[in-house]
């Protein structure tokens, strides 16, 4: 069958606009009765009961035909022809309708309205054959015996224009498709009234046509409007609900916003299990749709599960051949493709690909799909005669329904482009990248001449599979350029790589979910990889001659790749802050802000099933009245919107201006192969590659977990690793006049305090740490996400400097009882004594220099007190208390405080929570454990505390890598103030306090007692 957006109007809305018609008092006892079979046969077909349903209209159909009632007898037996294409029984529908097509003529001669009804149905089973133009046709008799009836404006007409619409969208012929949508639109809005349960499917339709041109927003709005109309009518259980929340969670998955797709697919979930209960196909749908959101995300135990479930349904209520089997046991091969198990994958798709044959026969355009999957298994089980093969099937199936221009054939040509991309076959290769962007973007006709031509990227249907296109493209030229050592080769690479950086750029503005965007960086950061090497080899290639501009474009590569989640999100923060939104808005969208993150809290905690389920319905309808307020913000405040969405990537001028001459930013990218580093100071910029090696990740942990220990063979691995890295990530000396480094991590690197590196292979008693060349001797660290987030920071400082009417310094800690034995979230509290003499000590510091100070201590340190406006008033923020990370579910990270239950508080101020904070500190201490880590993601970094905080408004924060000791800890924070305030008065300048944390490690390191590695180098500043 097709696709199920098409079948939403069968099984819940009625399907003949005529209806049984009986007078008690001119038909017998059984006719009666018949009507009453009737009546319970609709009922049972709109709960989805469907041999109920039958058993019924044919009791029914019996006792109309025994009385010679031909009218009702034949209203039944379109319903019985309904039931067999619900249930995929197309051949038996063919033969059951054209029978019934005789009868109708017999008793009412050609052109009657029931003959037009089996015409209708007719091409119904046509067109879910795949044989749509058979399907059309049909459509056209049916509104040929219409019109000749008279009937010009009818529900029957706007069903029949509402099908051929289908027909035409199925055809790829979306304009057309969309024309009959809207004349079924304009009938029903005429007839029924603009809130009316068929407008709303006309709506639905027409927003299954905009998701299928790639205008997902526009798709989404259309789906809305239908989700509007059934909502005011029908409350927010209404069956047919469920079919357009799929509509919208499939253009949120078109989009890439998986979680918002989720949040739809498993509200249609909630709502059919909860109408048509837990083992209806309805329900198997769903969780299939929520399988596939899960292999997205990588999440393949979740999507097992579901598949799983959703077969056990289908089992059961199903025949074995049916073709939502297929789908299932698709969707299942596509987990274990993903897994990079591929002899399971392919079983999986041979075995969805008989079933369907069984289906629909083997020539049908859905076949080509199945042929796609088992030819990217081939493809990447090396056997590319077979991929061929295969592909090539499904791209003749494909021109076979559809033409040879049609966005169906994107995929298959997408495909043969890569396989010849592997066996080396370079021309063909291109030629196929070009077929498919020519079938994916109306009016782009490539040349065949020429190779270099790319698209105008306008127009297109799919812009992933654009994007993979031109990513197989770039490759094509670079593998060309391998082999012939071409320069125009390898500029054609250049420009395609360009062009692909404004797709994705085009691609992460559509995206709405923070999680879906760090995930599109995934794919994304493939291309940036190799952008930058492109760029190195043309930097190489004439070095005689400026060509400066390549180690340029290279760095803006490297950044795109770095940070621009969280650049996005404080612009957003920034822009509801500085935009002038009135108060009362921003009070409103703060506290819907803090609903949602205690719900999404709630849910990452929940174990219950049924908690769950209460948990996501709340979650839906507050994100949804969120995403509401954010649109009418958007819609009314444009310097709101502008200052969100804002795109302004630094220069290497800018930097460069901001930089003292003695200061460098070093910024690290992570490929596949190669780790690649820029080097910027106020005058230069370069470009250094060097072997990543294969086990570089693992050596990163084992590095970890020697510079955590102190037995003698950790301490000889951290000497031997230290200095390996610092060859690796420093392989040529910095300039001499560099004292300061702006160092900008790249995945893993995060993990890892650089100041530890050993600068030359350390041969003394490894005992004595104070003697170890490590870097810190050379240079004082800046850490940030990106020179992007860098430069902003600064820049923000400079324009609004800090708020000299802030309170100087304020200091938390819980302390904790060390009498009583305290558990929160499962975690196990160990009192922090010497916390308590940290923030005092500080504190009397500050006071001592007659600066404004204050402490929050034992039950005063109550997560309360820290989400109130009062924390607003401090430069300096320290909070000295337990920290945990999950990296799992990074919003669950958080930070321990008085255990004081109140106000919805539980003593944990938690990532998510972090978020909705306001706070306009320059500087926030958390000298706690693992503050700093969180879970490492390709393109953004270390997601936990650190991303929340800046986020919530500070400047700079110093945070901790690993697990340290209390009295060590305290001691380094009060020398780093003590650093502080004596040249409080001396000229702060904006590199200040990576200065004073050097110094303070420095005396750390001549202290025997806290000189090794593990006390004093896990804490890093974050900032300017």
């Amino acid at each position: 069958m097709k696709n199920l957006k098409y079948l939403p109007k069968f099984l819940f809305l009625s399907i003949l606009s005529i209806t049984i018609s009986l007078k008690a008092q001119d038909v017998e006892k059984d006719t009666e009765l018949a009507g009453t079979y009737y009546k319970k046969g609709v009922d049972y077909k709109n709960s989805y009961m469907l041999d109920s349903a039958n058993y019924f209209f044919s009791e029914a159909a019996k006792l109309f035909e025994n009385h010679k009632v031909w009218d009702n007898y034949l209203i039944i037996q379109n319903e019985l022809g309904v039931i067999m294409l619900q249930k995929g029984e197309l051949d038996n529908a063919i033969n059951f309708f054209n029978y019934q097509l005789t009868v109708a003529e017999q008793h009412f001669g050609e052109v009657n309205e029931y003959s037009a009804n089996f015409f209708n149905k007719l091409g119904l089973a046509h067109f879910f054959k795949g044989d749509v133009d058979a399907a059309l046709n049909l459509y056209d008799r049916s509104l040929s015996i219409r019109m000749a009836l008279g009937d010009k404006e009818s529900i029957f007409m706007s069903n029949l224009f509402n099908d051929m619409g289908n027909g035409y969208s199925e055809k790829g012929e979306f304009e057309l498709a969309f024309d009959y949508y809207k004349k079924a639109f304009q009938l029903r809005e005429r007839i029924l009234g603009e809130e009316h349960p068929e407008t709303a499917v006309s709506y639905n339709n027409m927003g299954i046509v905009y998701k299928e041109q790639g205008k997902y927003d526009k798709a989404i709005e259309y789906h809305q409007k239908a989700v509007d109309i059934q909502k005011k009518i029908f409350g927010d259980d209404y069956p047919e609900l469920a079919n357009y929340y799929q509509g919208i969670g499939n253009a949120y998955l078109g989009k890439g916003d998986l979680d918002l797709a989720m949040d739809y697919y498993m509200k249609a979930y909630t709502i059919h299990e909860k109408t048509q209960g837990a083992q209806n196909p309805l329900v198997a749908k769903d969780l299939v749709a929520i399988g596939n959101v899960y292999t997205e995300k990588e999440d393949y135990e979740n999507a097992v599960d579901a598949f799983q479930k959703a077969l056990k349904i289908q089992k059961q209520s199903l025949n074995e051949n049916h073709p939502d089997l297929a789908m299932t046991y698709n969707n299942i091969g596509n987990i274990y493709n993903k897994k990079e198990e591929y002899d399971l994958a392919l079983a999986f798709y041979l075995n969805a690909l008989e079933i369907k044959k069984i289906t629909v026969g083997e020539e049908h355009p859905e076949i080509a799909d199945y042929y796609n999957n088992i030819g990217n298994i081939y493809s990447l089980k090396g056997d590319y005669i077979q991929a061929l093969d295969y592909q090539q099937k499904a791209l003749d199936l494909k021109m076979l329904f559809f033409g040879n221009s049609h966005p169906s054939l994107v995929l298959p040509y997408l495909n043969i482009g890569n396989i010849y991309y592997e066996t080396g076959e370079y021309d063909n290769a291109i030629a196929n990248f070009q077929n498919s962007m020519a079938a994916n973007i109306k009016g782009f006709k490539p040349d065949a001449k020429n190779i270099y031509q790319n698209p105008v990227l306008y127009n297109y249907y799919d812009s992933k599979k654009l994007l993979s296109s031109l990513h197989g493209k770039a490759k094509v030229f670079v593998g060309k350029y391998n082999e012939d050592e071409l320069e125009a080769n390898l500029l054609a690479a250049y420009k395609t790589y360009q062009k692909c950086d404004t797709l994705v750029g085009i691609i992460r503005k559509t995206i709405i979910s923070k999680s879906d965007k760090i995930e599109f960086g995934k794919i994304s950061s493939k291309i940036y990889d190799e952008g930058i090497d492109i760029c190195s080899k043309l930097y190489n290639l004439n070095e005689n001659i400026d060509n400066s501009l390549y180690l340029e474009q290279g760095f803006y590569f490297s950044e795109k790749n770095k940070g621009g989640v969280l650049l996005e999100a404080i612009a957003s923060a920034e822009a509801k802050k500085f935009s002038g939104l009135p108060d009362s808005i921003l009070s409103i969208e703060r506290t819907q802000k803090e609903h949602i993150a205690f719900y999404e809290k709630k849910l990452a905690e929940t174990q219950n099933a049924e908690e769950e389920a209460s948990i996501r319905n709340q979650l839906f309808e507050l994100k949804s009245r969120y995403k509401k307020l954010i649109a009418e913000l958007e819609n009314n405040y444009p310097k709101y919107y502008e200052m969100k969405h804002s795109e302004n990537y630094v220069t290497i001028k800018e930097l460069r201006n901001i930089l003292p001459e003695n200061t460098a930013i070093r910024s690290y990218f992570i490929g596949d192969s190669l780790i690649s580093i820029f080097t910027i100071t106020n005058k230069t910029i370069t470009l250094e590659q060097t072997p990543k090696g294969k086990d570089f990740d693992f050596k990163i942990f084992g590095f970890r977990k020697a510079i955590t220990s102190s037995t003698a063979t950790k301490l000889k691995k951290y000497k031997d690793e230290a200095y390996y890295y610092y060859k690796q990530l420093f392989p040529q000396e910095l300039p001499y006049n560099i004292e300061r480094i702006v160092l900008i991590p790249d995945g893993n690197l995060g993990l890892i305090p650089f100041e530890a590196l050993l600068t030359e292979k350390y041969s003394g008693n490894i005992n004595e740490f104070k003697n170890y060349p490590y870097l810190i001797n050379k240079y004082e660290f800046a850490y940030s996400y990106s020179a992007n987030l860098f430069y902003k920071n600064i820049q923000k400082t400079a324009e609004n400097g800090i708020n000299d009417s802030l309170q100087n310094w304020l200091g938390i800690a819980p302390v904790f009882n060390q009498k009583k034995n305290l558990v929160i979230n499962d975690f196990y509290i160990s009192s922090l004594p010497a916390s308590e003499t940290e923030v005092k000590t500080i504190n009397r510091k500050f006071k001592n220099k007659n600066l404004i100070s204050d402490i929050k201590v034992f039950t005063d340190a109550s997560e309360e007190f820290l989400k109130s406006d009062e924390i607003k008033d401090y430069k300096y923020l320290h909070i000295a208390t337990h920290g945990f990370v999950n990296s799992e579910k990074p919003e669950l990270s958080g930070i321990i405080l008085a255990p004081i239950k109140t106000g919805g508080n539980d003593g944990v101020l938690y990532s998510g929570e972090i978020y909705n904070l306001e706070l306009n500190s320059d500087l926030v201490v958390l000298s706690a454990c693992e503050t700093g880590l969180g879970k490492v993601s390709k393109g953004e970094g270390i997601i936990g505390l650190t991303r929340a905080l800046l986020y919530a408004g500070t400047n700079n924060i110093i945070v901790s890598l690993w697990k340290v000791s209390d009295n060590s800890t305290s001691e380094l924070m009060i020398s780093f103030y003590d650093n502080l305030l004596d040249k409080f008065k001396n000229g702060d300048n904006k590199f200040a306090y990576s200065n004073y944390l050097r110094e303070s490690k420095l005396d750390m390191i001549k202290n025997k007692k806290f000189a090794h590695p593990f006390f004093w180098s896990p804490f890093i500043l974050i900032g300017n």
